[in-house]
């Protein structure tokens, strides 16, 4: 278009003006709006280094994407030169912004807030504007960067909304392994240790329902990681149970009296479990720390179900189990 032309003759124009003013290696570029037809730049001109050697031809792919929360994001994949020199830019310029230019056009600009060796990358969006502005901004960054990896212009046939991470057709079959898994378990745990195996069933029960609680009132949207990660604490919330049924029976075994073998089982099964909650919390604490995206999401589920299972597999088995054999005068629970 004829606005398109008059701004690449000014930029053109104005860097030969600037030349030997500017540092070597560098030209301006200036962030200019999409739907402006009069004005020839914006208002946010960008010093940036020539000579990185990345350009479009050295991704793979760039798509929208969504975080834990739904919120959208563009995921990027570089091709094997271009993960490698991604790799030393991301690397030497940690805290410093890096352009997407598309038409001498500067795009977006987003931060670098740590080195990416891997290969793949995340752009997430200010959290301070509203859904449609955050999509539509992904879209644009998407486009601009598929554009720039192509010789040819892009005609767009057909576009595709699926849900996060991979698809609701995952999701409700994760989410029907979970449950076929966990009603295994209840009648498991039910079958082997009876009266106890039933009061943990009912304590996992709690579990499950406290974490999508938890996940609710945080707005959380639930992804493929996270039903993993909520699989992966139904397994050590029944570890918990099974270790301090295992201390009961041993107690018992030995000759104490049931009161007396409630006690020292959960005391002896105490000092594992916290050991066990505490270290994979610690994971879970790395992993939010220095992962994106899904990662993210698994480390936030698999938080919040730490702390489900300290509350609810120890400290609401142990309340239940004193209640009914000091309040309700059970003399023995078969274990």
């Amino acid at each position: 278009t004829m606005a398109t032309v008059k701004y690449n003759e000014y930029v053109t124009k104005l860097n030969n003006d600037l030349k030997g003013k500017l540092p070597a290696n560098t030209a301006l570029f200036f962030e200019k709006s999409e739907n402006a037809l009069k004005m020839e730049i914006g208002a946010m001109p960008y010093l940036l280094k020539t000579d990185t050697n990345l350009s479009g031809g050295s991704l793979d792919d760039a798509i929208v994407a969504y975080d834990q929360y739904g919120a959208p994001q563009v995921s990027l994949s570089f091709n094997a030169g271009g993960s490698r020199r991604f790799a030393d830019i991301t690397t030497a310029s940690r805290g410093k912004r890096v352009a997407i230019v598309l038409d001498r056009v500067v795009k977006s600009a987003p931060s670098i807030n740590e080195p990416i060796t891997g290969g793949h990358a995340v752009i997430t969006l200010g959290r301070g504007l509203d859904r449609q502005k955050s999509m539509d901004e992904a879209k644009m960054i998407s486009t601009s960067l598929r554009a720039g990896a192509l010789p040819a212009t892009l005609e767009q046939l057909e576009e595709r909304r699926v849900g996060p991470s991979l698809g609701s057709d995952s999701i409700n079959k994760a989410k029907m392994g979970s449950y076929i898994g966990a009603i295994l378990i209840l009648i498991f745990m039910a079958v082997y240790y009876r009266s106890m195996g039933v009061i943990a069933d009912v304590c996992l029960a709690l579990n499950i329902l406290s974490v999508f609680a938890l996940l609710t009132s945080l707005g959380a949207t639930l992804t493929l990681p996270g039903i993993a990660a909520i699989a992966l604490t139904v397994g050590f919330a029944v570890d918990a149970n099974v270790l301090i049924n295992e201390r009961i029976r041993e107690e018992i075994a030995k000759g104490s009296t049931w009161k007396q073998a409630i006690q020292e089982g959960y005391h002896r099964a105490m000092s594992a479990i916290v050991d066990a909650n505490i270290t994979t919390a610690a994971t879970a604490v790395v992993l939010l720390y220095f992962g994106t995206g899904p990662v993210r999401g698994f480390a936030v589920n698999l938080l919040i179900g730490v702390l489900t299972t300290m509350f609810a597999n120890v400290f609401v088995s142990k309340v239940i189990v004193d209640t009914l054999v000091n309040k309700f005068g059970v003399k023995k629970l078969s274990v």
